[in-house]
Order: structure tokens, then sequence, then C-alpha cells
């Protein structure tokens, strides 16, 4: 690609792919972004929209996020917004938050396995999710979202035995949640319990913990499943019970968290068939670069028809 024809830095990910031509030399980058203009879907979908909060200072992103007129930002506790270096970020999250008049998303830390066979591990999980809770309490956080999965080994335990684990420990953190009067919103996985089409089995074991229980409906997380589902089915199926949506892309083969209408996920479909819906969203991606973020916001934008 000349220099002449390069796109425009606002309409490409920052970012781009390479190739080896049959000599083995490196061929030129090829730029790639979103359909800059997709088609409006015949829905009406209410999705008040974030993204996860880069590691990076913490005022300056939401305050760029008003900017851009996102809703909320969703905060991961761990690595440098963990919860035990609360101290250095959490006074100027609250402090931009309230300035910019942003809501926020909480996600507990994907590292606890809250469905280990080992009852001391997993009580441990959970002592852990405790304050994590109460600071999604003091940040004023809608929701929190953790995933109701088990590391179990797999040639070790049996599926019944690993969600048993699974469904102990879901359990006891959305116990812990509503406790703290912050909604809990389990998380669907890729592999292991409990992926998308098995949610209707986790609501059953969990039995009256269930009751009133909304969930995250992870896109990325339901296409690369074991089974994989179709977006629109099993929203459509699910739209009910569907709080908030992690709006993450993927070209197949790994969870790669690209910007909305980067990948191959058919999110004019997801959206079609939640018409009616209203609920939050938050755009994945993987990278600290805003402008980056900014690309999947425009194309969801574009989509919702606003």
């Amino acid at each position: 690609m000349t220099a002449d024809r390069r796109p425009a830095r606002s309409d490409v990910v920052v970012g781009v792919i390479r190739g080896f031509n049959r000599r083995g030399r490196v061929t030129p980058p090829v730029f790639i972004g979103p359909d800059p203009d997709p088609a409006p879907v015949d829905a009406t979908v209410d999705v008040e929209l974030g993204f996860t909060l880069p590691h990076r200072d913490v005022r300056p992103a939401v305050e760029w996020a008003a900017s851009e007129g996102f809703d909320h930002v969703e905060v991961l506790l761990d690595g440098p917004n963990a919860r035990s270096r609360a101290a250095a970020w959490r006074d100027p999250l609250a402090a931009a938050l309230d300035d910019t008049g942003l809501d926020c998303v909480v996600r507990l830390p994907f590292a606890l396995d809250l469905g280990s066979p080992f009852g001391p591990v997993r009580d441990g999980a959970v002592r852990e999710c405790r304050p994590c809770l109460a600071l999604a309490a003091e940040l004023d956080a809608s929701k929190p979202v953790s995933p109701p999965a088990s590391d179990a080994w797999d040639l070790g335990w049996t599926d019944a035995e690993r969600r048993e684990f699974a469904v102990d420990g879901c359990r006891r953190v959305v116990r812990a949640a509503r406790e703290r009067d912050v909604p809990p919103v389990p998380e669907n996985v890729i592999d292991g319990p409990f992926v998308a089409p098995e949610f209707d089995d986790l609501f059953a074991a969990l039995g009256g913990a269930a009751d009133g229980l909304g969930t995250t409906f992870d896109t990325a997380h339901a296409v690369l499943g074991e089974p994989a589902v179709d977006l629109g089915t099993h929203a459509a199926a699910n739209a009910g019970r569907i709080d908030h949506l992690h709006l993450s892309d993927t070209r197949g083969g790994s969870d790669e968290h690209l910007p909305a209408g980067m990948g191959e996920i058919d999110l004019a479909g997801l959206f079609s068939s939640l018409d009616g819906w209203s609920g939050t969203a938050t755009l994945e991606v993987g990278t600290r670069d805003l402008e980056t973020i900014a690309l999947g916001k425009r194309h969801v934008d574009r989509l919702l028809g606003r």
C-alpha cells in the first residue's frame, strides 16, 4: 500500500496484518478496520455503551470516554486496577466518574478459580471477591461481572464434579453481591462449565439464588465456545435474562478482543434479535489506544442508527 493510498488514521486500527510472499519476504502491511458505514439494523435496542478501562491513568481515560459519548467504563479488578492497589486509583476514578456523570461496571478478577476442586482454594477465591464487591459498591457500580467457571483438571474430575464446584463458587458470589446491593451478572465462558448454551443448567443448579438473576452475554465466548451458538438465535431466546453484553470481536480461533466490526462476529444479527431490549454493553478491546476503542463505538452506533 503506497503512502498516498494509506487510509486516514481515524479509519484504521492501530496495528497491521503482515504476510509473507513466496520468497519469504514480508509483504506490505494491510491496514484493516470496521466497515465504515454498516447499515442500521431494523430493531429498537437501547444500549448504554462503555468499554473496558485500559491500563493507563484513569482520569484522562474517563474524561475521554465522556467526550466520545460513552455511558460507562468497565473496570477489571486485576493488574494495575487490582483491589490491593485501589489506594492508587479508586479516588481518582470515583472523582472522574462523579465529574463526568459516567457509570461504572466492575469485572471481578478472572484469575480467581471460584470453581476450584480444592475447598480452601475456592474459599480463598470467594474471600477475595467479597472486598472486590464492597469496592464495587463504593464506586456505585451498576453490576459486577464474573464467570461461573472451573479450572479443575478435566481428566481428573468429571464434568458433573466441575459443574458442582463452579455452581458453589457462583452461588456464594451471587449471595455476597446481593448483600452489597450490586446485582451480579454471571458471564458465559469459552470452555468448561458454563458455556452459553448451558446457562439453563446453571440457573437450575443455583435454585433460589437464580431468582431475578441477570447474565452477561459475551459475543466472542459464545461463538468460540464448545458448542458454539448462533448469536441472534441465542440472544432472542434469552433476551429476558441478558442484562449486560460484552461486545468482543474475533476473526475466529481465539478470543482476540478486536474492535466491534473488525472480525467475523455478526453484531447486526445480534442487535436485530434483541429488538425491544435495553441494557448495558461493554466494548472489550485489547488495547490501550483510545482511538482504536473509538472505532468499535462508531461501528456499534451506526448499527443502532445513532
